[in-house]
């Protein structure tokens, strides 16, 4: 295993190195999830570096959720359960400037995708767990004195679930950061958000994807246009 490590002439920082090679070996499944990596010591003597610069790779990949350092037992590659778990690009989305027009083509692909897979995979048993989550949706929408907050919430845990049940870890690892960056831009009490959640709600439930993609794309096109009576310097 420490063979895998070894330098080679011309490598990057020390840093940078321990970063691409685990990456390297990622791709080519020489390291798989559960996987034990070695020590410092090991990686330093192998690598050429101080253990200081190899400490310093390490926290990097445990901060992006790819390996998990457990204390006592030794640093192991994350499993697919680790939540924590995105690619580093998705990231820089966060220090850019935000252009909601290419987010919110970016959302718009990923929810026609992810309605899909949620029709074809989705147990039947999830899709009533679906169903109590817009039913506690509609109830609080219900009320006469909403809370936008209260909805806003119960809104991202119906396409959380979504993301959850298309049974695709990476399509969710992404989906979940994207929606994210709209948190503060939902809001479910706006007119026409409610019935167009219903309408994708129940082309769901009857695993019909037509509908379902038609939907999302009318949900988008509500959700831009309430977001430009509120933002019309975008």
């Amino acid at each position: 295993m420490e063979d895998m490590f070894r330098v080679r002439e011309g490598r990057p920082s020390a840093v940078e190195w321990v970063i691409e090679k685990i990456k390297e070996l990622l791709i080519d499944q020489k390291l798989s999830p559960g996987d034990m990596i070695p020590n410092e010591i090991s990686l330093a003597e192998s690598l050429k570096v101080g253990r200081g610069t190899v400490r310093e790779a390490l926290k990097i990949l445990s901060a992006y959720g790819v390996i998990e350092i457990k204390q006592g037992h030794g640093t192991f590659v994350s499993s697919a359960s680790n939540k924590r778990l995105f690619d580093p690009q998705l990231f820089q989305i966060l220090v850019q400037d935000r252009d909601y027009k290419s987010l919110t083509q970016v959302r718009q692909l990923l929810e026609e995708g992810i309605v899909k897979l949620v029709i074809e995979s989705a147990s039947d048993e999830e899709l009533a767990l679906l169903d109590q989550s817009m039913k506690e949706f509609q109830k609080e929408l219900g009320k006469d004195q909403a809370s936008a907050q209260k909805a806003g919430a119960l809104d991202l845990h119906y396409h959380r679930l979504l993301a959850r049940f298309s049974h695709n870890s990476i399509v969710e690892n992404i989906y979940t950061f994207v929606i994210d960056l709209f948190t503060k831009t939902i809001n479910p009490i706006h007119e026409g958000v409610d019935e167009v959640h219903q309408q994708l709600h129940q082309a769901i439930m009857d695993r019909d994807g037509e509908k379902a993609v038609e939907a999302v794309r009318s949900h988008t096109a509500i959700w831009v246009w309430a977001y430009k009576e509120t933002h019309p310097e975008h």
